[in-house]
């Protein structure tokens, strides 16, 4: 099993490979690039479940291989290192080697979805699009495996590039190009913070590992064990606020608040590209980043319940806007950001199992809640108002029972995938936020989210497939085929059994070992040491509580989730689920205004971007062009001057040049004359 290591680099490869060719032969393929994409991403798939296994079964239970160093020379960090080194390395760990298995799946699936969705509905650009997918795809799987921040940070970058191109895919239309400018700039503003971190972590350790003894986490250790200053800062506060810029970066790709606007507009893209996009790629990345950055974040209690506010915030604050939306990929949008803040809550109260778990079902079921939205828009000619649809449950039942699986996994329904992993984030937030008041804020509003949550999802569902059709497009929707049922269908299965991964609950009741993921983060099937959940749980350093004993406090924590979930889905089912829905919503009222317009967060970037950015630049470039400016051209007068006054005497003629000496010897007499005391 260990020889499988060295084909690791080729996951990443086959993507690139089928990027080079659709681009170079696409227009000449029979199917304009897919066919090498849907091979190269299987390929990607299946060298992913030899690592897993490879993983699981190998002695060491990890593959860490430099494959050569880019940039070396001496250095003087901060904590004495006296060289470092840039290099490109492969990590195969339990984490990285699960991501890989999500984002070659997903990537596979949305290869062969578009083989109807793309090219049976006669899109143009299509080899373009193939190569996007693949490029994206590389970028991707590259990151997961980085060995070293500057490496992840390289390929972070190439990912913002990748969806800047795909979300812009139809440019000749006013919206899609303004879209992808708006997520390529929202996001780099966050990496400017993350490159920030970057260029100050390796400053002051010497290194940008992840792992090992020479990696950064295990210096900043060390920097906080032998208290020590670090840049006039205790070792602790420094880590802190390295690992606030790094997750600038993180805030920006998982659109967090407040860098969360990008993403609802994003959805100009393909169906397929938003797929990829929230479900395993660009969004996933930022807490992918997290997770492998845990240890790092683990010494920083400030850190961590910033990562946990900010996280609880994003889920509820997103999940209020998606209760208004009309367009059934902006629901789907919204409700993405609400997820990955649970996602930041659960890892900044230190459930790294937790946190871990729900981005694997969230990959699965809002992979397919994605393409199942695609398939409705298939079958609705390309129409995204739900309130044109209705009636679509007996007309696909398919589409219709996948997408009904992955619904009630997104809003938390028992037994689904997304119940057991959201009721881990909210019960690891309820017994820390017994301790810490800060946390049981974030905990709240994660529990308030849930109910939103099951409102929207299911507000979703009755609008889209149940009630009469409320369009003569619903009444005779066009039929899609097996490339976009079979990844459906693929989806639907893991949404509904992926929970059975980390049955903690249960566990925990019966005392069965069935915390199957716990164990795989943990090392049991093998791992590095400094990289597993004990280490993590052992580093993190907040307090738990119980409400009563562990056993009361998880029943008491589950079955208020649950029950907000049904609440919700309850709710939404009295208003929609009726033959012939009505507005409710609008009901609101003024509310319903500022929910509809996202808080007014797009006029607040533009009042931020022209009343104050735009003010202060014009101040700055004013300054620079009167005082510096104005500083290095009165030096360059004063030099331009007196050249033109010397070149005067450069007359040619050698009488003058004559005179000029004997007038200088005289000049020259006379002062040493005065200086020497001649003349007294």
């Amino acid at each position: 099993m260990e020889g499988l290591f060295d084909y690791a680099p080729a996951i990443a490869l086959f993507p690139l490979a089928a990027f080079v060719i659709a681009l170079a032969f696409g227009p000449k393929l029979p199917k304009k690039g897919a066919i090498p994409g849907i091979v190269a991403t299987g390929g990607s798939l299946l060298l992913s479940l030899a690592m897993l296994a490879a993983v699981a079964g190998g002695e060491e239970g990890y593959y860490h291989e430099t494959l050569f160093t880019w940039a070396a020379g001496d250095a003087a960090g901060e904590i004495g290192t006296d060289a470092i080194e840039f290099t490109f390395g492969i990590l195969i760990d339990p984490l990285a080697a699960l991501m890989l298995v999500i984002v070659s799946l997903v990537a596979f699936l949305v290869h062969v979805f578009s083989l109807e969705y793309m090219n049976a509905e006669g899109e143009t650009g299509l080899p373009r699009y193939y190569a996007g997918l693949g490029l994206f795809t590389f970028s991707m799987l590259a990151f997961v495996y980085a060995d070293n921040l500057l490496m992840a940070f390289m390929f972070f970058e190439l990912v913002g590039l990748c969806s800047f191109l795909l979300i812009g895919f139809w440019f000749r239309t006013r919206s899609a190009p303004s879209a992808a400018k708006k997520a390529f700039l929202v996001t780099r503003f966050g990496d400017y913070f993350f490159l920030i971190g970057v260029v100050a972590i390796a400053a002051t350790f010497g290194t940008v590992q992840f792992a090992g003894e020479d990696s950064f986490v295990a210096a900043a250790e060390a920097a906080i064990d032998d208290g020590g200053q670090l840049f006039g800062f205790d070792a602790e506060t420094w880590v802190t606020i390295t690992g606030l810029l790094v997750l600038g970066g993180v805030i920006g790709k998982s659109a967090q608040f407040p860098l969360h606007t990008w993403l609802p507009d994003a959805m100009e893209g393909p169906t397929t590209v938003s797929a990829l996009i929230h479900a395993a790629t660009m969004v996933a990345a930022g807490v992918y980043l997290v997770a492998r950055m845990f240890g790092y974040y683990a010494l920083s209690p400030t850190a961590l319940a910033i990562i946990a506010f900010v996280g609880g915030f994003t889920a509820l604050f997103a999940a209020t806007m998606g209760v208004v939306k009309d367009d059934i990929k902006q629901v789907l949008a919204y409700s993405t950001i609400s997820q990955y803040g649970y996602m930041m809550l659960g890892l900044g109260v230190g459930g790294y199992v937790a946190g871990v778990f729900h981005l694997m079902n969230h990959a699965f079921f809002k992979a397919l809640l994605f393409l199942g939205s695609g398939a409705v828009i298939v079958l609705m000619h390309h129409e995204q108002d739900m309130w044109k649809m209705g009636g679509l449950k007996e007309k696909a039942p398919v589409t219709y029972y996948t997408f009904l699986a992955g619904a009630l996994a997104l809003a938390g329904i028992v037994p689904f995938s997304g119940f057991w992993s959201k009721d881990e984030i909210l019960y690891d937030a309820l017994i820390v936020g017994l301790e810490q008041p800060l946390i049981m804020a974030a905990y709240a509003m994660g529990l308030i989210a849930v109910f939103f949550t099951g409102f929207y999802t299911f507000r979703m569902v009755f609008l889209t497939f149940h009630g009469e059709p409320r369009s003569e497009t619903a009444e005779d929707p066009h039929p899609v085929g097996w490339a976009i049922k079979a990844p459906l269908l693929v989806l639907g299965v893991l949404a509904t059994v992926a929970g059975l991964a980390n049955l903690a609950p249960v566990a925990k009741l019966t005392g069965a070992e069935i915390s199957f993921l716990e164990y795989w983060l943990d090392g049991e099937y093998g791992g590095l040491e400094a990289l597993t959940y004990h280490s993590y749980h052992e580093t993190v350093p907040f307090e738990e509580g119980a409400i009563g004993s562990e056993t009361t406090t998880m029943l008491l924590g589950a079955g208020l989730s649950l029950g907000l979930a049904l609440a919700g889905a309850f709710t939404a089912h009295t208003l929609y689920n009726v033959p012939s829905p009505t507005r409710h919503t609008e009901k609101l009222g003024g509310a319903y205004d500022v929910l509809r317009s996202n808080y007014y967060q797009d006029e607040y970037q533009v009042w931020l971007a022209e009343g104050l950015t735009l003010p202060v630049a014009r101040a700055a470039d004013r300054f620079d062009q009167t005082v510096i400016d104005g500083a290095v051209n009165g030096v360059s007068s004063v030099s331009l001057f007196g050249g033109d006054r010397v070149k005067r005497i450069q007359s040619g003629i050698v009488t003058n040049y004559a005179a000029l000496l004997v007038a200088g010897f005289i000049a020259l007499l006379i002062v040493l004359g005065f200086l020497g005391g001649w003349f007294l």
